[in-house]
Formats: C-alpha cells, sequence, structure tokens
C-alpha cells in the first residue's frame, strides 16, 4: 500500500482556487485527474478546454457556462462535460469540490 497526502496549489489567475493533480496521464493517449476546490464566490474564469473534459462535484454548489455563457446550476453528484476546444466556466456559491477528468490526445 502506498499512501500520500497531497496539498493543493493555488491556481494562477483564479483567486481561490487550488487545484490537485491525481494523475498526470501517459502516452499515447493522456488522462489527466484533478480535484479543484473553488471558495465560496470563486471562479474559474472562462476558457478553453484543452481536452475532452469530465467535470464531476463531490460537494457544494455552484454554476457552470459553456460558450452559450448560460449559467447552470450543479451540486453534489452533477456530471458535465465540455469537448476540447469548448469554452467553460466555473462559479462556487459555497466552497465546490470536483473531480475533473481530462483525456485526449496530445
Amino acid at each position: 500500500m502506498h499512501v500520500e497526502h497531497l496539498a493543493g496549489v493555488p491556481l494562477d489567475g483564479a483567486q481561490g482556487v487550488a487545484m490537485t493533480m491525481l494523475a498526470p496521464g501517459t502516452e499515447p493517449e493522456r488522462v489527466r485527474v484533478d480535484v479543484a476546490v473553488l471558495a465560496p464566490e470563486s471562479t474559474l474564469p472562462k476558457h478553453p478546454a484543452g481536452r475532452d473534459q469530465v467535470f464531476y462535484v463531490l460537494a457544494g454548489s455552484g454554476q457552470v457556462a459553456g460558450g452559450d455563457d448560460v449559467p447552470v446550476d450543479v451540486g453534489p453528484g452533477s456530471l458535465v462535460l465540455w469537448d476540447a476546444g469548448e469554452h467553460h466556466t466555473t462559479w462556487a456559491t459555497s466552497e465546490l469540490t470536483a473531480i475533473i477528468v481530462q483525456r485526449g490526445r496530445v
């Protein structure tokens, strides 16, 4: 058995957001898994998904939007899918914890 205690690292340009990489990915198809913790009222600024992306909310509440900028409420159990290149953003209304899985060729 191997146990590690991982700390969140502040995400540049997104005050109140910390990320912890769980799996960096391998070739030829890279899969990356992160845990995102967003402080209440923080935002992941609008950006394009670098790869196909799954966003699964474990705890807390907030909103997400795709390229159309239409906000959709999310909470525990919400699963959001974004295609590579799709612009999106996330807002936290309370502390929000989510797993982000990105996959695709690099």
